[in-house]
């Protein structure tokens, strides 16, 4: 991808190269030999000069494919829950989301939709490839699961259009917005959430680097791209543990203007960040490693993909686990690193000395998980340098 996603900008600014990544980190395989043999590609990730976005220009689209057995649902944490609780809450009652019909593009195991459907007495139909066709009743409304990618072709006209971490995969990002607008009535509006870019390479986020994501949006690359798609763009802000940058858009009506904000230049910090965290958890990891400690990470999903194989910790290099709570995950193995994922009632016999939890917004609800099952270890917190014990 040698043009700006966004904009379509030529210039860019050089951040970090790192190579050797999985293509797609949230597709675990079902033996430890299917996951040393992962695909991998590289990260080349630059800023682009004219709107601030972020991408990988290393991305090679013709090489991902969204297949059944992708798996990256989070409705197995009470946490998440209630943060997806409350959002829908807020769409429901500030847009007036009953009785109308609704899109979602990439609804993936469709949580999202059928609460917005369920609660509201709305009809949904949600466009997800990796997902089986299926047809549902949720509460008073309904949900339709399309095994497609969207196209404005089939649908009729919707009152409400949205998608949740979605457009960071899109290379045809601009076309897909613009299909999303064309479908959306005069009086309608949308919802559009992505991981906040901003956090990510300010504070050094550095597991949620991963090949599948093309895209890393700031808040001034985010209002831009549905800007240019013809949205209007009522509202940006940040929301789980400013982790997460959503919009909120209008078919019509008054912008809300572009966000400014000076300190967006993150090709003079982040690379000696990188540099330094990767350093800091390596160190931490031998020393552990050396004493003879057991660990496991806690959250099977990008951040721990990126931890291990950024770190290059094969299964049989100081961790062999990774604990999850979703059942689909359950017995399957992280790609090219190869450790086995298993649930925490694992840990009863495993008897870690350390668990690295792979985000912060879930560290009260796994201490809790411990407790109750009388494990007693060290917790750290993987979000920047190793230092952050707890509890």
């Amino acid at each position: 991808m040698h043009c700006c996603p966004v904009c379509l900008s030529l210039g860019s600014l050089p951040l970090i190269t790192v190579t050797r990544v999985p293509l797609i980190g949230c597709l675990f395989t079902e033996s430890m030999p299917a996951a040393l043999a992962a695909e991998i590609g590289d990260l080349e990730l630059v800023q682009c000069t004219e709107c601030t976005h972020i991408y990988n220009r290393a991305f090679e689209s013709e090489r991902i494919r969204y297949v059944p057995g992708y798996e990256n649902a989070l409705g197995y944490s009470q946490h998440h829950n209630a943060q997806l609780t409350a959002t829908v809450d807020h769409l429901i009652r500030d847009h007036g989301l009953r009785h109308k019909y609704i899109a979602e593009l990439g609804c993936g195991d469709a949580n999202f939709l059928s609460q917005l459907c369920g609660r509201g007495s709305n009809i949904g139909v949600g466009y997800d490839p990796t997902q089986v066709y299926r047809s549902i009743r949720v509460g008073e409304g309904s949900v339709e699961v399309r095994s497609e990618n969207f196209a404005p072709a089939k649908h009729d006209p919707v009152d409400f259009v949205c998608s949740q971490h979605v457009l960071e995969h899109l290379p045809e990002l601009r076309q897909t917005l613009r299909y999303a607008r064309s479908i959306l009535k005069q009086k309608g509006c949308g919802y559009f959430e992505v991981p906040n870019g901003r956090t990510i390479f300010r504070e050094g986020h550095i597991w949620d680097l991963t090949y599948e994501h093309l895209s890393y949006f700031t808040p001034q690359s985010l209002h831009r791209a549905l800007s240019d798609a013809g949205f209007s763009v009522s509202k940006i802000e940040s929301s789980f543990g400013d982790q997460y940058l959503y919009a909120e858009v209008l078919a019509e009506g008054a912008a809300a203007p572009p966000p400014t904000e000076e300190d967006l230049d993150f090709c003079q910090t982040f690379p000696e960040a990188f540099s330094s965290t990767l350093s800091q958890w390596n160190d931490r990891i031998s020393a552990l490693t050396a004493e003879g400690r057991r660990i496991v990470l806690w959250g099977a999903g990008t951040k721990a993909v990126g931890f291990l194989n950024m770190l290059d910790i094969i299964s049989d290099g100081g961790i062999k686990y990774v604990v999850d709570v979703n059942p689909r995950k359950i017995g399957r193995f992280v790609p090219r690193t190869a450790q086995k994922i298993v649930s925490p009632e694992h840990l009863r016999y495993y008897r870690p000395d350390v668990v690295i939890v792979m985000n912060a917004e879930y560290v009260r609800e796994i201490q809790s998980m411990l407790e109750s099952m009388s494990v007693q270890c060290a917790v750290f917190v993987a979000t920047g340098a190793p230092h952050r014990q707890v509890g």
